[in-house]
């Protein structure tokens, strides 16, 4: 996103929202970043359905911006619609994958750079897509649990045991990768020797 402050992100939304198509304009434009990471992060980057996915979100911001109800919470709003847009595709995606290939074909090659990073996106594509959204909404995007929520229309609760179901999904991939998280060794106790 640009560096357009949100003070001037909320104008720029009430006007659209008013029926400014200069302003709906810029809007889109400010908010396009957001959306494509958005769904390319849910569907899977590099996707001709994730660009498909972005386009018809923006779409959606376009047809809906009447109904934008908090012009100051318009990036939430804009990401509650490229994750549901998304969402949708991504379940699409799954479901066409699976008919082409097996689930065993689909790791990536291995070369000696960037391994880590493979392997971390190839565990990514494996979560189900919505446990991926709201990895995308809270860990990328940086959303609070409550917006999670809202944009997905589930409860907060549903947020934090999928991020946590999420969160163990991408560490048991990772150490089926070879990849294990590493932790900290606990520092000495103080006064024992």
């Amino acid at each position: 996103m640009s560096i357009v402050e949100k003070s001037n992100l909320a104008a720029l939304a009430r006007n659209a929202a008013s029926g400014d198509p200069r302003a709906l304009a810029s809007l889109l434009d400010e908010l396009a970043p957001v959306v494509v990471r958005t769904a390319r992060l849910i569907v899977g980057p590099g996707s001709a359905a994730a660009e498909d996915a972005a386009q018809e979100a923006l779409a959606d911001l376009a047809r809906a911006i009447t109904t934008l109800r908090e012009p100051e919470a318009v990036v939430a709003w804009a990401a509650r619609i490229a994750a549901r847009r998304a969402l949708r595709m991504a379940r699409w995606e799954r479901l066409r994958r699976r008919r082409e290939v097996g689930l065993g074909e689909m790791a990536a090659s291995r070369e000696p750079s960037g391994e880590r990073i493979r392997a971390l996106s190839v565990a990514f594509d494996r979560l189900p897509p919505r446990q991926r959204a709201i990895a995308v909404l809270r860990l990328y995007l940086g959303l609070s649990e409550v917006a999670t929520a809202s944009a997905l229309e589930i409860s907060t609760g549903a947020v934090k045991s999928q991020l946590h179901e999420a969160r163990r999904k991408l560490a048991d991939s990772l150490r089926e990768a070879g990849f294990a998280p590493t932790a900290r060794a606990p520092a000495p106790a103080k006064g024992r020797s």
